[in-house]
């Protein structure tokens, strides 16, 4: 497993969030939570509060089948989870593959109390505390695949990493939540409104020296991001923070999105059938090299097909996941 590291300079490893927003226990705690957080306004709830922000369809079970077969040179891939495990992979055979779980409460040490947390900014915000972390690390979501073979010079050049990322002026693209804290982050390292870096929804890496760095220089707005239970439009969104101190002070390659593929709320809602497809035949033909499918639910459930692409996309099953038709692994 991962012969191919010894080929690169720096251990590089994967840290992916998941939650299992079913489950009745967890929707209870986080409902608990919703009677004291408001938000500056309302329309924001879907990008922060809404339920179908922590339901997942069996998204993870591809993300991590895209980084093993098409990233065989990981070091490791940290599953950050709420002391849950997915009922698809058996945690006894995860060492095979380098797969380890974080709670919530080992990556929050020495500052648990902001726990529980339902915030992806929170958690963003601490990765680089993870006590065995490599320093070149690649951050990503759960709904995020690997659509074909990449070798480890697609995220680094050493430990500079490769920023996919658009120049955008705010008026190209609506308002939002999402891009609030984009633009937050952007601010905060002397970039205006006016232009500012669009990130890419795919895998994002990280140099960890550079995100202790930011961290103390900016030690109220990491504060600001750990205490509020669900995204609020005051937090910043840290890869933006990342990739604008990376650009500002040279510390990355900026490269474009276009490897990329972002199947957005409404584009898995109301896509036309043909252009899901054509998406996904530039994924399983190398022109695109990641996608990010944000409402995996809606988009299955309207276009079946996307199954079949996924496996051929993501490569074959792990030898670490359950059949739950035999009740084998």
């Amino acid at each position: 497993m991962n012969k191919t590291l010894a080929l690169y300079e720096h251990a590089i490893d994967f840290v992916l969030y998941w939650v299992d927003g079913n489950d009745p226990a967890h929707r209870k705690r986080r409902n608990s939570y919703l009677n004291t957080f408001a938000l500056e306004d309302e329309n924001n709830a879907e990008q922060s509060t809404d339920d179908r922000r922590f339901v997942g369809s069996g998204e993870l079970q591809y993300c991590l089948r895209s980084i093993v077969n098409n990233a065989p040179w990981y070091h490791k891939i940290y599953l950050i989870t709420d002391d849950q495990i997915p009922d698809f992979l058996n945690p006894k055979q995860l060492t095979q593959y380098n797969i380890e779980f974080i709670s919530h409460r080992e990556l929050f040490a020495g500052c648990q109390q902001y726990l529980p947390t339902f915030n992806s900014r929170a958690i963003t915000s601490r990765l680089h505390h993870i006590e065995k972390l490599s320093d070149t690390y690649i951050v990503g979501n759960d709904d995020i695949m690997l659509g074909s073979q990449v070798t480890p010079e697609f995220f680094f050049r050493g430990t500079s990493p490769v920023i996919y990322a658009d120049w955008i002026s705010k008026h190209q693209r609506p308002s939002g939540l999402h891009q609030q804290g984009i633009i937050a982050g952007a601010n905060m390292m002397g970039f205006s409104e006016t232009r500012f870096l669009m990130p890419s929804h795919g895998f994002l890496p990280f140099y960890k020296p550079h995100m202790h760095n930011l961290e103390k220089a900016f030690v109220a707005q990491f504060d600001n991001n750990l205490r509020h239970k669900f995204r609020h439009e005051s937090q910043f969104l840290v890869e933006s923070l990342y990739n604008h101190y990376c650009v500002k002070h040279l510390a990355g390659t900026l490269r474009d999105t276009q490897p990329m593929v972002h199947f957005s709320c409404e584009l898995c809602r109301q896509g036309t059938v043909d252009k899901i497809l054509f998406l996904l035949d530039l994924i399983k033909n190398g022109q695109r090299k990641m996608c990010c499918i944000n409402e995996f639910d809606s988009l299955v459930s309207r276009i079946p097909e996307v199954y079949s692409y996924l496996e051929e996309i993501c490569g074959e099953k792990l030898l670490c996941e359950i059949s739950h038709e035999s009740g084998e692994v």
